[in-house]
């Protein structure tokens, strides 16, 4: 990107109190209209080749005792788990939750939009290149449409199109990018070698209902700069009429430690090895315990809220209290972990409560309410372990 001012989109005239949150949810959500059917198909065709490793995967296992490709099923599973918040969040309108996203993650998956589009998509992202602190599937939404416009500038064949995802880490200056204070940020480009953009388009390009396309919407950039400038970021854009066109977007680092959805107890007291696990499906309850095992820790368990109560209230009342209690934030029946927490604080202020569940905006709720820590659904030993302890330290 260079450092002409005039790349970057122009500054927002200064709206009444509120209107910039409510154009930025009116643009995305017109956006999102456009681009939520390929979104889910794509998340289905993904879903199904998933499940189908690892359907096949434990038949082998389980038909002719081949454990070969139980590794592959759970790279599979593990990727499920990824697919299935990204659902969730297409599923409450593209607002989740903050998450710690690796950038070469990002590039991966938006480069997917690309596939079949006749395109030629490179991803180069350079080593020890940091994470961002992102709601991942707005920021997944940006490039996709970038990458989108950079298909449809591409001139008719035989030109071969080529389209260039990149990332790296950036160092700025105060005043070097217009818009962003000093400090560490990860720097995204987005480079195609289509027909470019015309000068006196180039910022035209930024506001609602602009488009030179013959079916355009004229959203789709308006809507990328509203989602960058709400992650704290700026995205700027030279282009060279039939030359191509470079799309580059800062957006500021993760910081150290980020990625753990929890903190530390203030207070060091138990030491018991000890947790309690509260969930309403039997066999999560039974793995989640044979994880904590594993994990050198011994449990007990318990269905709904009211079994969780009365098991920490009888240890607690005869000293043996359990380090931490991990409570399911929803149940069919009886009562929940949220419940469950606030009832269970009434006779002990100190309690290490951690919240399960699947909305990654209930994480800050939760913390902010006074739980230790957050587990995410699906989840497997190692978030387990990484969560406990932190929050035991």
């Amino acid at each position: 990107m260079s450092d002409d001012p005039a790349t970057l989109p122009p500054d927002p005239p200064r709206p009444p109190p509120g209107a910039d949150e409510a154009l930025y949810a009116a643009l995305v959500k017109a956006d999102r209209s456009a681009t939520f059917g390929p979104q889910a198909a794509g998340i289905a065709h993904e879903l199904s080749d998933l499940m189908t490793k690892v359907i096949g995967a434990l038949s082998a296992a389980t038909d002719r005792g081949d454990l070969a490709g139980l590794s592959v099923a759970a790279e599979a599973a593990q990727a499920s788990r990824n697919l299935i918040q990204r659902l969730s969040v297409l599923a409450k309108g593209g607002c989740g939750g903050i998450v710690t996203t690796p950038a070469r993650e990002i590039l991966d998956d938006a480069a997917k939009a690309a596939d079949g589009a006749g395109a030629e998509v490179e991803v180069a992202v350079s080593t020890g290149t940091s994470s961002v602190q992102v709601d991942r599937e707005q920021i997944l939404q940006v490039f996709q449409n970038l990458l989108r416009n950079a298909v449809e500038a591409m001139p008719p064949p035989p030109h071969r199109a080529r389209i260039r995802l990149s990332a790296d880490n950036a160092v700025l200056p105060g005043g070097r990018i217009p818009g962003l204070p000093a400090g560490d940020y990860v720097e995204f480009e987005v480079r195609d070698n289509g027909s470019g953009i015309a000068p006196d388009s180039i910022e035209k390009i930024w506001e609602p209902f602009f488009t030179t396309k013959r079916h355009g919407s004229g959203f789709g950039l308006p809507a990328a700069l509203a989602i960058v400038r709400r992650h704290k970021g700026q995205i700027g854009v030279d282009s060279v009429q039939g030359g191509g066109s470079v799309f580059t977007v800062f957006l500021p680092r993760a910081r150290s430690g980020d990625e753990v959805r929890a903190r530390q107890a203030g207070l060091e007291r138990f030491s018991t090895g000890r947790v309690l696990v509260m969930d309403d499906d039997e066999r999560i309850r039974a793995y989640t315990g044979a994880m904590l095992t594993k994990l050198g820790y011994t449990s007990d368990l318990a269905r709904d809220g009211e079994e969780a109560v009365a098991l920490y209230r009888r240890y607690f009342e005869v000293g043996r209290p359990y380090d931490a209690v991990i409570l399911d934030s929803a149940v069919s029946h009886g009562q929940g972990g949220e419940a469950a927490f606030g009832t269970l604080r009434e006779f002990d202020p100190d309690l290490r409560a951690i919240l399960a569940g699947e909305d990654g905006e209930t994480a800050e709720r939760c913390l902010a309410r006074g739980f230790c820590g957050w587990l995410v659904k699906p989840y497997g030993a190692a978030d387990l372990g990484k969560v406990l302890k932190t929050v035991l330290g």
